[in-house]
């Protein structure tokens, strides 16, 4: 049993980055803000002034019968063997006791502080220096005399940018924020780790009182079976058919279409912060004339099928991921899909922020492709260049070849998901600066023509063919792209 001298002793062995650590990873859960508080003063202590957090945290949950194991964990996970032997643990005993290195699995602490303690460790200094810049600028977090990473995310749980979940309420964990910034500085792989953890987390929560928007028609029998009861003869012609023969159709109400996020991209300023600088391109962006009729058309369009509109316009690289981390958020259980329109320029798998910043294409897919949205269509409609050359229209080869070489299929990795680009990696998107883009006026014309009776992927198949055809003064011609995991047919109606 550790005494009060053992607790203290532990706590004045530690380092100051050591004692937010450990005090993140108990108090993370109980008391975010009164970690903070007293990790601020600790901060603006000297290093050899002693101090009694533990000792007062101890005294606190001393109730709990746990509490020792909950403190011994923590140390374990902090991989501080030698402060342990000390205090006349086994060290090997706890690892066994506490499996440190598996980031998914804690016993006393909570899992999720467990696995972002195991984050804040995978950040080096610089890392970590470009990722909290990241979060200030675009949370508004003061800056602190001493900054290390726990402090931040004790600052983000406060405010609720970050979320750890809470399994006997059905609460899910949320680090879709922290995911968005890590992609934006470039951590790719710190973010699928985020999203690692946060998905074993959430994968066995079911939300209370969550709907199912197909609870109603698992009842209803099929319209072959009805046809079949009031026609008899009939039936043996059905029997013989292979089961399943026919493709199945996503549920759609217009009355819960879902949402719809426009991103439209008019203007555009040169990013001034010396940690994004060298991502600016060499020459300024102009403003894109014309956008503003693509932005209407598809305004028109969702409100007439039934979505829900959120319209963002001009906004950073980083906004455009909290943009659609928003609009994830933002759609329910009963709503049938979720929809994102990118207008603005871009490079191959990119599209920029009104601050010339650019962002993945694919980190977007990554934050539309949530738990909470499997088994609903989610369709990524991008208006923007793939790079600079202009496809000229040539006569149609004997010899075809299959694929595109260097394209990324990024979206086959994802279940029910599509996404739409407006021309093939490697070349321009033409737009009209008075008529808006070929291809969002054909694909507004196309779908108000056909989405009574059609479904989205000969939809888009028209819509390629037809801006396909269109040609510029000089002869210029474009090809739109797309790439689909739908797994069923999408038609925007009810169906039968």
């Amino acid at each position: 049993m550790l005494s009060q001298e053992d607790v203290n002793f532990i706590e004045n062995s530690l380092s100051y980055d050591e004692k937010a650590s450990v005090i993140f990873l108990l108090y993370g859960q109980r008391n975010p803000q009164y970690a903070l508080q007293i990790l601020t003063v600790a901060g603006r202590a000297p290093d050899t002034e002693e101090t009694n957090f533990l000792v007062d945290w101890m005294n606190h949950v001393q109730r709990s019968a746990s509490w020792e194991d909950e403190l011994l964990e923590a140390l374990t996970i902090m991989e501080q063997n030698l402060l342990l032997l000390q205090a006349g643990f086994d060290d090997d005993e706890l690892r066994s006791k506490f499996f440190p290195q598996t980031a998914e699995i804690a016993f006393h602490v909570h899992p999720m502080l467990k696995g972002l303690y195991h984050f804040c460790e995978r950040l080096s200094n610089e890392t970590e220096r470009k990722l909290v810049n990241q979060l200030q600028q675009s949370t508004s977090i003061p800056a602190l005399k001493r900054e290390c990473m726990e402090i931040i995310l004790l600052q983000l749980l406060i405010n609720g940018n970050v979320q750890l979940g809470l399994k006997q309420s059905g609460q899910e964990s949320n680090l879709l924020m922290l995911t968005a910034a890590c992609k934006t500085v470039e951590l790719y792989d710190e973010s699928d780790f985020l999203k690692s953890i946060m998905s074993h987390y959430n994968r066995n929560i079911s939300p209370p009182n969550q709907e199912q928007s197909d609870a109603t028609a698992k009842n209803i029998p099929k319209l072959q079976e009805l046809s079949n009861r009031h026609n008899p003869s009939d039936q043996t012609e059905t029997i013989a058919q292979p089961a399943n023969s026919a493709l199945e159709s996503y549920t759609f109400d217009p009355a819960r279409a879902g949402i719809v996020l426009l991103i439209n991209q008019f203007t555009f300023y040169r990013e001034t912060n010396p940690e994004l600088v060298e991502l600016v391109p060499p020459r300024p962006l102009k403003d894109r004339k014309g956008t503003e009729v693509d932005k209407s058309a598809l305004e028109r369009l969702f409100t007439d099928i039934g979505y829900d509109l959120i319209v963002e316009e001009n906004i950073t690289h980083h906004q455009i991921l909290q943009s659609v981390q928003h609009a994830v958020q933002r759609t329910q259980p009963i709503h049938c899909s979720l929809i994102v329109c990118l207008l603005s320029h871009g490079q191959e798998g990119k599209v920029f922020g009104s601050n010339s910043i650019p962002v993945e294409v694919r980190a977007i897919q990554q934050l539309m492709a949530n738990e909470r949205l499997t088994g609903k269509p989610k369709l990524l409609i991008v208006q923007a260049c793939q790079g600079a050359d202009l496809q000229s229209a040539v006569p149609i080869p004997i010899y075809e070849h299959d694929g595109l070489e260097g394209s990324e299929k990024t979206a086959s990795v994802f279940m029910d998901f599509l996404v739409a680009w407006s021309t093939v990696p490697g070349f321009a998107s033409i737009r009209h600066i008075e008529k808006g883009s070929w291809f969002i006026q054909e694909l507004c014309a196309k779908l108000r023509q056909l989405y009574r009776s059609e479904h989205i992927m000969d939809i888009l198949t028209a819509v390629i063919n037809d801006v396909a055809s269109k040609r510029g003064y000089g002869n210029e011609c474009m090809v739109p792209i797309v790439q689909s995991t739908l797994s069923k047919r999408l038609y925007f109606r009810r169906q039968l």
